[in-house]
């Protein structure tokens, strides 16, 4: 692999990324930061994907079809969110440091000692890898889809083409199509991407979400935050006492979509709701989750119930507790397109 490929990397995990959540953020006011902006990128990135790969299988369109609409429609994206933000560039990415006060000694040591705490950690998933069992169809069906050039037509255990029935599991949550495309992008063959390249960027998305769950928990008190994401990050280093716990999903197989459901996106789900029902109603982040809901629904087929689940807890709180039944209308309409999945299913199963 060339340094070329992680650049390419940096630009279409990391770049393009940051420059769509600009475009889905730009109408917030309230904790504007830019690891609120990564998180809503990735939550618009899936959701494109998720659009456009399920109507390409029942299409049979091409891999590279996909991948060149996709590619366009993502840079129209972010540059929509550059334009937007022009103004407010320097606002956003120095968002995470609200206040002018001057930063302790204390404070900047416990920043550090959590940022080399996560670097180890995309470190170490950078150079060693885990192949899991359950790589036999993810990888292998992204393989699959690079080298026939094809969606879902052939299967990836026998390499024969699927005849009828699809396996219904994944045709609607067609999370490795989606890696198939982004390798195609970073120009690196799919395990090289899976185990190498991808699972740095998604361990750094994965910690972002928790320095925003700090963030509201601790209402900006740097102290605090850093001292909850030296935490979190020594429970899950130390958390692979079980094949179940979420730190052997983040660090073994974070790659793999209902790995990133359960480490990264239903955690994202519960802060914009959290985030939502604050009193300042300028917080925003109602696009964030409805892109966050397609998302759930590209991963992993038990993100179109969980996510889903977990937004209708948070309309029983509001609609019952708060009496804010405005927002109960508006997360119904970001849980549509779970609805929409579902029903789907329970025709092709």
């Amino acid at each position: 692999m060339q340094p070329i490929h992680w650049l390419y990397a940096v630009l279409w995990l990391l770049a393009v990324p940051a420059a769509v959540g600009m475009a889905l953020a730009w109408h917030t006011s309230k904790r504007k930061s830019i690891c609120f902006a990564l998180v809503c990128g990735y939550a618009g990135l899936f959701a494109m994907a998720q659009i456009l790969i399920v109507p390409g299988i029942f299409l049979k369109a091409s891999l590279t079809i996909v991948m060149q609409i996709y590619r366009v429609v993502a840079l129209i994206a972010a540059a929509a969110g550059l334009v937007l933000n022009f103004r407010g560039l320097k606002e956003l990415f120095l968002g995470i440091v609200r206040k002018k006060t001057q930063t302790k000694l204390s404070e900047e040591l416990l920043f550090f000692v959590a940022i080399l705490l996560v670097a180890i950690q995309m470190l170490v998933v950078g150079i060693l890898s885990h192949q899991d069992g359950d790589d036999s169809f993810y990888v292998a069906t992204a393989s699959t889809s690079i080298y026939t050039d094809s969606i879902f037509a052939y299967n990836p255990y026998t390499g024969a083409k699927y005849r009828g029935k699809l396996p219904s599991r994944y045709v609607l949550s067609p999370f490795p199509v989606y890696e198939a495309i982004l390798a195609k992008l970073v120009g690196v063959d799919v395990p090289c991407f899976v185990y190498t390249i991808f699972p740095v960027f998604l361990i750094l998305l994965a910690y972002l979400v928790y320095y925003l769950w700090a963030d509201q928990l601790f209402d900006g008190d740097k102290k605090q935050c850093a001292l909850f994401l030296i935490f979190t990050s020594v429970v899950l280093i130390f958390s692979n006492y079980s094949i179940y716990t979420s730190g052997t999903f983040l660090m073994l197989r974070i790659w793999q979509g209902k790995a990133i459901l359960a480490g990264v996106l239903l955690p994202a789900v519960a802060y914009l709701c959290v985030r939502l029902m604050a009193k300042d109603e300028k917080g925003g982040g109602w696009p964030a989750l409805f892109c966050m809901q397609l998302a759930s629904c590209l991963v992993s087929s038990m993100g179109i119930i969980l996510s889903a689940l977990m937004v209708g807890i948070y309309m029983f709180v509001c609609g019952v507790c708060a009496w804010k039944w405005k927002n109960v209308g508006k997360a119904l309409l970001c849980c549509l397109p779970n609805l929409v999945f579902a029903v789907i299913y329970l025709f092709i199963r």
